[in-house]
């Protein structure tokens, strides 16, 4: 085992995030609005007229295009996940309209409204995931392949164009920490055979940081409070407070572990 460093004064300043107020009336609208579409989901009411209503209110429902108004029903889009062999039709039916909605209010208008889109993203996962914890904050242009396989904590970030590939099942940890442009995979093909695929569930620990445009294979375990450097590959598992990086990825340090126990240090922890 590489020996642990002493702790280290951290770099730069300490940030910590701002807490935004909207305006009052603002605030309620986006309540209703994602409230008004949890009603209908709890009342039972067909799917995908839920996003179809939802998007036309979103986007406007122009007389006469009809092209665009028949993009508002699920039903008459087809997505990539419908076309795998271990898609679960059934289960998938019952998220893809939520789905749809979830991509297509991100491309609207409203998409890259951060707070109004935190509260429907959170209100959506509670009904397309297997679990999802308390504070879940999802930025815009997240992806996942069936969703109904996801697995997310408490205090989970994502952040802008993620690829969630949960066609086995990923699981994020709590405070976990997604950046932009990361990919995790559950799937992985035959080298030889592609049309042969070997799911395996990918785990991503509590407290475990992806950085920005890297990638994790399938099936990989990564401990409590590891990370993955920028543009790093991480094929095999990750030690708990060890830092990877590079293609393929391996260990150049560890974290202080003195800091991660909560107990000691808990204004310093995320």
């Amino acid at each position: 085992m590489a020996e642990i460093p002493p702790p280290v004064k951290p770099i730069g300043v300490e940030l910590k995030l701002r807490k935004l107020e909207l305006p009052p009336a603002a605030g309620r609208l986006y309540d209703d609005f994602v409230g008004k579409i949890e009603a209908r989901i709890t009342k039972g009411d067909d799917r995908n007229d839920i996003c179809r209503d939802a998007l036309a209110e979103v986007f406007g429902n122009p007389a006469g295009n009809h092209l665009l108004n028949a993009q508002f029903d699920p039903r008459n889009v087809t997505l990539e996940s419908e076309y795998y062999g271990d898609c679960d039709l059934a289960r998938f039916a019952a998220v893809k309209p939520l789905l749809w909605l979830w991509y297509m209010f991100d491309r609207s208008p409203a998409g890259f409204n951060l707070e109004f889109g935190f509260r429907l993203r959170r209100m959506l996962a509670k009904h397309i995931f297997k679990r999802v914890g308390a504070n879940f904050k999802c930025f815009p242009y997240v992806e996942f392949t069936f969703g109904y396989n996801m697995e997310v904590g408490d205090n989970v970030v994502v952040h802008r164009w993620v690829l969630l590939d949960d066609r086995a099942g990923i699981v994020l940890g709590d405070k976990a920490s997604i950046s932009d442009f990361v990919n995790v995979y559950s799937h992985t093909h035959d080298i030889n055979l592609q049309q042969f695929v070997d799911n395996k569930v990918t785990r991503i620990g509590p407290r475990c940081r992806l950085t920005y445009h890297s990638t994790v294979l399938a099936g990989v375990q990564m401990g409590e409070n590891s990370m993955l450097g920028a543009h790093g590959l991480l094929t095999k598992d990750a030690r708990e407070h060890a830092v990877y990086v590079g293609i393929p990825a391996k260990k150049v340090k560890e974290k202080d572990r003195e800091l991660a126990v909560p107990t000691k240090h808990p204004d310093q922890r995320m």
